[in-house]
């Protein structure tokens, strides 16, 4: 029986993780994250030595898929930081509501 071949897509670190859990749902994705290099932890106390934070890999059967999920990242994520500043204007006025005047 012949393996299917994998094919894999980071994720850059500063993308919101929704979406891209969004993306691999609607794209019927797996998730993995890479690995650590050899120097990230100090092997007496498995403290990080430096600040390292893992990207998420998508992975996937197909190359048309992941091209199609990576698409609709990258437009779901623009489309998200072209409104942040609306989203933060309407996220502070239903604080200020729910704040007792006194």
């Amino acid at each position: 029986m012949e393996e299917k071949k994998k094919y894999a897509l980071p994720i850059p670190r500063g993308m919101t993780t929704g979406i891209v859990f969004e993306a691999a749902e609607k794209f019927g994705l797996e998730i993995d994250q890479e690995e650590a290099p050899d120097d990230a932890f100090d092997s007496r106390t498995d403290m990080p030595t430096k600040e390292y934070v893992p990207r998420m890999i998508l992975v996937c059967d197909s190359p048309e898929t992941l091209m199609e999920a990576k698409e609709y990242i990258a437009k779901k994520h623009e489309d998200w930081i072209s409104n942040l500043d609306e989203w933060r204007k309407m996220r502070n006025a239903q604080i200020m509501k729910k704040v007792r005047k006194r």
